[in-house]
């Protein structure tokens, strides 16, 4: 009996240890959303989003599901803000450019990746003179909906409780139907 609780004990171990190795694999699919984004080789989905007004519009995306398994770039949340001047395409700057270009259309963007784990999370931005658009839409409802379908590249700008180990310094980002 003790040979038998010994055999199990070591094939718990290894299987155990052979889980927690780290897997070179491509990140696993994507599932149906209605709002998803890639940011570098990941894809994330949304699990919960909001939208307000306080001087400048802003979505805040949280895509912290538990589909994604993708250790240390684990969860990633959007914030998206920009002048409410209805749909069009809207020009990818810094949020202090939006702030002071209140007749333009402007939009900034933060993703943070990182967030559904407790290893540390990287913010990153977009800069100004990205060259870059935003498709923004409004629904029926009033909601803004934003699509970028050539990649921005945003910008490490902060490092939160030891953030991401190996993030890289930029990373492109493209979103499909974020609201």
């Amino acid at each position: 009996m003790k040979r038998i609780s010994l055999i199990t004990a070591i094939c718990l171990l290894i299987i155990s240890v052979s889980s927690c190795s780290k897997k070179k694999d491509t990140p696993p699919p994507v599932t149906n959303s209605d709002t998803n984004w890639k940011f570098g080789a990941y894809t994330y989905t949304k699990g919960t989003s909001s939208q307000g007004n306080n001087g400048v519009y802003s979505t805040i995306v949280d895509g912290t599901t538990d589909t994604e398994n993708y250790g240390a770039y684990s969860g990633s949340g959007l914030i998206f803000s920009w002048n409410p001047l209805g749909a069009g395409k809207y020009t990818i700057t810094t949020s202090n450019l939006v702030l002071n270009s209140l007749g333009t259309k402007l939009i900034s963007i933060q993703c943070q990746i990182g967030t559904a784990v407790n290893t540390g999370s990287t913010k990153y931005s977009s800069t100004a003179n990205t060259n870059a658009t935003a498709d923004v839409t409004v629904d029926a409802n009033g909601k803004y909906h934003i699509n970028i379908t050539q990649p921005v590249v945003l910008t490490k700008d902060a490092i939160i409780g030891g953030g991401v180990q190996g993030a890289a310094d930029t990373y492109p980002l493209t979103v499909n139907n974020a609201y």
